[in-house]
């Protein structure tokens, strides 16, 4: 294992470490940092990408010691080096950018006497006499791509934004254009307040990154063309950045005011220093001639100076490049972040429907995993959410490390959910996965929908759902990648005399005969509290001696306890939800996406009363399209009071008959796992 230590701890040494142990880990080599240098303000996007190199002190052995930024050195590092108390066998590597040969003399000095031993000073100035960005620590060099990069059909276009002011409305019409063209995919890297003032503007909906929302390296490998503005190189990411994507092959463009990264001596060209030509520039010069701009690159000396396997030469190091793990594709589902039931649920009736030669597997959480391995599919578990402030990415930075060790590279992820987590985002980009996004639509108003969307660009293929009627349909982005296909749920057959069975086998049970039953699922007050709803409908169905009264949750759910003492009320745990309402006289239900298609389809007499919480879908539009047909009744949140004569018509007046007559005339449309099937089955391999 290598141990990458800084001269001194800071923010930038921080990066520099980071960006040094990831091309070690893509090189082949165990890398890690000592968990004592994160710093305070390190930031979410930091934080993501240490969590595969954080190691405590405890939890390794170092076989090689790496420091950058040997040309200052502070007290921390050398008591550091000192009470690790390293074998003579163990390697110390320093690196470093000295100004004279006495600073290099002093920088072996202080190492030695750390050490009790001399350490190995590396003069990076030697390597490169014209760096990129010369107050570095990171030693800025990259693996060089030993054959010429992929021409993409549709290039993607990567802007840094740097120093540039956005006070100028009309730079950001600009751009807004440019991301609106079809000739090229553009993206924006800028910083926090930039991207502030971006979503404040009406351009909101412009496509931006952090600067530490991904890895140098993982930019790099989905840019083809890269643009720097402002003034100088922003910061040591964006130099790892560029001198990554030249190495392998990609075109850089420099037009910032100094003109930085043409001094340095790279392969790279000499732009506008305005984005108003940007796009002409693009166009008349660059795309199309990408190939041979990138082989005249290939042919640069300066590629020289900051090819990695001469660093490593010089350390005694010979890179291990890994092999696949796997031969054959893997295919992993991944039900929303959270609870998921609904997603998982959904996500096992499409796995189901895959062509047999593919086995699925999914990444999920406790409350789904029963859900899904009764389905015969295998599944990694995840770590349930736990509520805190101190850490709010925490179990998101877990499920990134889980799916990071679950996926390869061109492995197929689906993920089912509304919010593009972190985690599904920066695996997607790391492993080149093939990634589906199943998208549920009908979001409640209010919800962003350039929020929503902005990460719909690292998915192959969109797959949407559809409602059952046609007015439900929203439409959200359009493409030939998005594809809307039929309703998908589960179902369920029940013959008449499995209902009476089940109904016989209720009676005995719960120790009771009944005429009626009335089945509950108004869910565990996850997504909403509907315990007083419970409560009431116990209540109204409390003096009826003929009525078995069944309140339905998921496994794993929370029931009220006041729900436990009625005397005509049941609560079941159960996933055969849909069974019970087969045999129920009445459901009352929740107006929830697969709820409401499993009442439709299998043409169930119910009472919806619609959920609401700001990350639900707009459920109280789906129970009025029902109820304007007919098919049910609706108690919305405003209508609590009407709840006891919905009841009382249902069960004594017989308008549970006109709703069943209305479900068996309605025409529905065709269901759609077998097409999202084929359509997760047939993504491309590879980016």
């Amino acid at each position: 294992m290598i141990l990458v230590e800084a001269g001194s701890r800071s923010l930038r040494s921080f990066d520099a470490q980071l960006i040094f142990a990831e091309q070690l880990a893509a090189r082949g080599f165990t890398a890690c940092i000592g968990a004592e240098y994160l710093p305070e303000e390190a930031g979410r996007g930091r934080v993501y990408e240490a969590a595969k190199f954080l190691v405590d002190p405890e939890e390794y052995e170092a076989e090689i010691v790496f420091v950058l930024g040997a040309e200052d050195i502070n007290d921390l590092l050398l008591s550091s080096l000192r009470q690790k108390q390293l074998e003579p066998d163990v390697p110390v590597i320093a690196t470093g950018r000295f100004e004279t040969q006495q600073s290099y003399i002093g920088a072996k000095a202080r190492l030695a006497y750390a050490l009790g031993r001399e350490a190995t000073v590396i003069d990076l100035t030697d390597f490169q006499p014209r760096s990129v960005l010369p107050s570095a620590a990171s030693p800025l060099v990259a693996e060089i791509q030993p054959t010429p990069r992929p021409v993409q059909q549709v290039s993607n276009v990567t802007v840094v934004l740097g120093s540039m002011e956005l006070d100028n409305p009309e730079t950001l019409s600009c751009f807004s254009r440019m991301s609106n063209q079809g000739g090229y995919n553009l993206r924006l890297v800028v910083s926090g307040a930039q991207n502030e003032a971006i979503k404040s503007s009406s351009y909101r909906d412009l496509p931006t990154i952090l600067y530490t929302d991904l890895s140098s390296l993982t930019l790099a490998k989905t840019t083809d063309i890269l643009v720097l503005f402002g003034h100088g190189i922003a910061g040591v990411r964006v130099a790892a950045y560029a001198v990554a994507l030249i190495a392998a092959g990609g075109v850089a463009i420099d037009c910032t005011d100094d003109e930085a990264l043409v001094s340095s001596g790279a392969p790279v060209l000499l732009g506008p220093k305005t984005p108003f030509s940007l796009d002409g520039y693009l166009a008349g010069k660059i795309l199309g001639n990408t190939s041979q701009i990138a082989e005249q690159a290939r042919k640069s000396q300066w590629l020289h100076s900051v090819d990695i396997s001469r660093l490593e030469a010089a350390a005694g190091l010979a890179a291990k490049i890994r092999e696949p793990v796997r031969t054959e594709q893997r295919t992993l589902f991944f039900p929303t972040n959270g609870v998921g039931l609904g997603h998982a649920q959904r996500c096992a009736v499409v796995a189901n429907a895959l062509p047999d030669d593919m086995s699925p597997i999914f990444a999920a959480f406790p409350s789904c995993i029963p859900l899904i391995r009764r389905e015969g599919i295998d599944c990694i578990p995840l770590v349930s959410r736990i509520d805190t402030t101190d850490s709010p990415d925490g179990n998101d930075i877990l499920t990134y490390r889980r799916l990071s060790a679950a996926l390869q590279e061109n492995d197929r992820l689906v993920f089912d959910g509304g919010h593009v987590f972190d985690s599904v985002y920066r695996v997607i980009l790391e492993r080149k996965l093939s990634a589906v996004w199943v998208r549920r639509g009908l979001w409640p108003d209010g919800r962003s929908r350039e929020t929503m969307l902005r990460r719909e660009g690292v998915f192959d293929q969109v797959i949407v759902p559809s409602e059952a009627f046609e007015e439900l349909n929203d439409v959200y982005s359009f493409g030939d990648h998005v594809h809307y296909v039929g309703p998908i749920f589960r179902q369920v057959t029940q013959s008449a005399e499995e209902r009476n069975g089940l109904r016989a086998r209720l009676a005995e049970r719960f120790g009771r005969d009944f005429k009626q039953l009335v089945v509950s699922m108004l869910g565990g007050g996850v997504a909403s509290d509907r315990s007083a709803q419970i409560q009431a409908i116990s209540g109204m169905l409390e003096g009826r001696t003929d009525c078995l009264h069944l309140v339905v949750v998921w496994p794993g759910s929370k029931v009220q306890p006041a729900t436990f003492g009625w005397t005509n009320t049941r609560v079941v745990q159960t996933f055969e939800a849909t069974s019970l309402c087969l045999a129920a006289d009445l459901v009352i239900s929740a107006a929830g996406y697969n709820s409401v298609l499993e009442i439709l389809y299998h043409k169930i007499p119910s009472i919806l009363i619609p959920q609401s919480a700001p990350y639900l879908d707009n459920q109280e539009r789906r129970a009025k399209a029902m109820a304007d047909r007919d098919l049910c009744a609706i108690i919305t949140e405003k209508d609590f009071m009407k709840l006891e004569r919905a009841v009382s018509d249902c069960l004594d007046h017989d308008e549970v008959e006109i709703y069943r007559s209305e479900l068996n005339r309605i025409e529905l449309p065709e269901t759609g796992a077998s097409r999202a099937a084929e359509i997760i089955a047939g993504v491309t391999l590879g980016k």
